[in-house]
């Protein structure tokens, strides 16, 4: 009977590592929220509305920038929104949400969609998170457009 070397066995477990690599969604909120984070562009589309009926699709069209440093400053104000408490009660009203898209130097998108209403979700970032009102200050001096704050 023959036997097998562990080299061969080695190597098989070390391509297999590297072929699968880092499991992660490409844009993924861990990219987005890596200290590593490298900007390349900030698409901000919205007030987008809930679709009513005669109307249009409801969006108002795109704003981008790509300027790194302000790019940095709203992903960062995205990822250290809280997660909602278990218990948290919101108000069923309906209103405009907007839609983030970031791409990074390497081409990953990571997109997000927050709403200007109820508990001000935002959504894309594995959990919910709640309350984007830090994230509406950092679009504003992004010089993106953002809800007015009430």
């Amino acid at each position: 009977m023959r036997r097998l070397s562990a080299v061969p066995g080695a190597i098989l477990v070390a391509l297999t590592a590297v072929a699968c690599g880092n499991n992660a969604p490409p844009g993924s909120a861990d990219a987005l929220c890596s200290a590593s984070y490298a900007p390349r562009e900030l698409v901000d589309s919205g007030p987008l509305y809930p679709p009513l009926p005669a109307t249009a699709d409801g969006t108002r069209g795109e704003d981008r920038t790509t300027d790194a440093a302000a790019i940095k400053k709203v992903a960062a104000a995205a990822c250290a929104l809280p997660e909602p408490p278990s218990d948290l009660a919101c108000t069923a009203d309906m209103g405009p949400s907007y839609r983030l898209r970031f791409v990074d130097t390497q081409g990953r998108t990571t997109t997000l969609t927050a709403g200007d209403f109820g508990c001000r979700f935002v959504e894309g970032l594995g959990t919910p998170r709640v309350g984007a009102k830090p994230l509406w200050a950092a679009l504003a001096a992004a010089g993106l457009p953002a809800p007015r704050d009430r």
